[in-house]
């Protein structure tokens, strides 16, 4: 019988990326409840609609990634490729800005693109973001760029690099994309397929391609900032100025256009040289302008997300899961004590391992050894009659004598 193994793009999680999972969602939790932000869970599929009209139906994610299923009710869905344009669809549907001036949500939760399966990038991934909506400010995008890094940082992730840029707003683009129009067409023919498809649906991600000889034709491209209205320029002066006071190292980079067309003003990626050409761990941008696009509001907005996988190949942390004490026991009388005593210490928070098999003392210890435990009770017919149980310490191997009620004091 043929075994059924994961679908291809797909992949368990267990072991030590179970371990450093639950750590990233650990602090997940209290890092951004600190700054004032609420957990939001959206559906895992939406209608087909919200990310075309979304993202953009120019973009490489609906054009060629999405999982796209007609349902029996004739409709159109879409496993979600992206956890932006849900939150604002829930935050439109429930009118929240009705009654928040500011909305802070975090989420995490898996997404789904049909992409080549490598290293950090997956046909299902997990993600975290963060989106704020109800605020303008160029303070708050260096905020929530700064919290992007530090949240990193907390994880233990280093050698990190910031990266800057402002593509500005729909009039701005508008004249820098016939300016870049007019620099790319001549190169048509040497591009590759993907640049020569971008060049008339959307030519800004050109810039952004990662195939060496695209990079190199569009060098000596126009610099979109120069098309940038003043507002605009400030609004990115202010950012640059506020990243500073956050001591936020950066690098501005002129190239750095996002691939979703909500984006506009202030996006940025923060990338590592670990992982090779998938070297973005955490990116976003500000996008004032899809409220507009999904709800008629004229509600800014700014946000970013990471691919979770990436973090965790990134990650290098000691996480301690083995348990913290082994109990051994020797005869069946001692079989029950040793339940009861590790029901109590596992009631008290303190990580306990017992194992059910009849065995003697050689044995246990062979199993305390294997599971790196600190400390080994162990409980036999003479330790029960006295009740005096051994506690050794399996760090310097010296033993001392407790009661039950001692042995509990000592644990927790």
């Amino acid at each position: 019988m043929k075994l059924i193994q994961a679908v291809r793009g797909t992949k368990d999680i267990f072991g030590d990326n179970a371990v450093k999972y639950l750590k990233i969602s650990e602090i997940i939790t209290s890092f951004y409840t600190n700054y004032g932000y609420k957990m939001i869970k959206t559906p895992i599929f939406e209608e087909t609609d919200l990310f075309k009209r979304g993202i953009g139906e120019g973009t490489d994610v609906v054009e060629k990634e999405m999982y796209t299923f007609i349902d029996r009710g004739e409709r159109s869905l879409t496993l979600r490729p992206e956890g932006t344009a849900p939150v604002v669809r829930c935050y439109l549907e429930n009118k929240m800005y009705i009654t928040e001036e500011l909305s802070k949500f975090y989420y995490i939760g898996s997404m789904f693109r049909y992409e080549r399966p490598q290293a950090g990038r997956q046909r299902e991934f997990n993600q975290i973001g963060v989106e704020v909506l109800g605020e303008s400010s160029p303070i708050m995008d260096a905020e929530v760029i700064s919290m992007g890094y530090k949240f990193l940082e907390k994880l233990g992730i280093k050698d990190l690099e910031l990266k800057i840029n402002s593509i500005g707003g729909t009039e701005s683009r508008k004249v820098y994309r016939e300016s870049l129009l007019e620099f790319l067409r001549p190169l048509k023919d040497e591009l590759c397929e993907d640049c020569r498809n971008r060049i008339e649906n959307n030519p800004l991600r050109a810039l952004d391609c990662k195939v060496e000889k695209c990079r190199d034709l569009t060098i000596k491209a126009p610099i979109l900032y120069e098309s940038l209205n003043l507002e605009e320029k400030n609004h990115y002066e202010e950012v640059k100025k506020y990243l500073n006071i956050f001591e936020i190292k950066y690098t501005e980079d002129p190239r750095l256009v996002r691939g979703l067309d909500y984006y506009s003003s202030t996006v940025f990626e923060i990338v590592t040289n670990k992982l090779g050409s998938q070297g973005t761990v955490l990116a976003g941008g500000r996008y004032d302008n899809l409220l507009k696009q999904l709800g008629d509001k004229e509600i800014p907005a700014f946000g970013y997300a990471a691919g979770i996988e990436r973090i965790m190949l990134l990650m290098d942390l000691e996480i301690k899961v083995n348990p913290k004490v082994y109990i051994a026991w020797l005869g069946e009388k001692s079989c029950d004590i040793a339940v009861k005593l590790g029901n109590e210490l596992r009631n008290l928070g303190v990580k306990v391992a017992i194992d059910y098999k009849d065995k003697g003392m050689k044995g246990h210890m062979k199993k305390a050894d294997k599971l790196n435990v600190d400390y080994c009770i162990i409980i036999g017919e003479n330790e029960i009659e006295k009740n005096q149980y051994i506690l050794k310490n399996f760090q310097n191997r010296e033993q001392e004598n407790f009661t039950l009620e001692e042995l509990k004091e000592r644990l927790i």
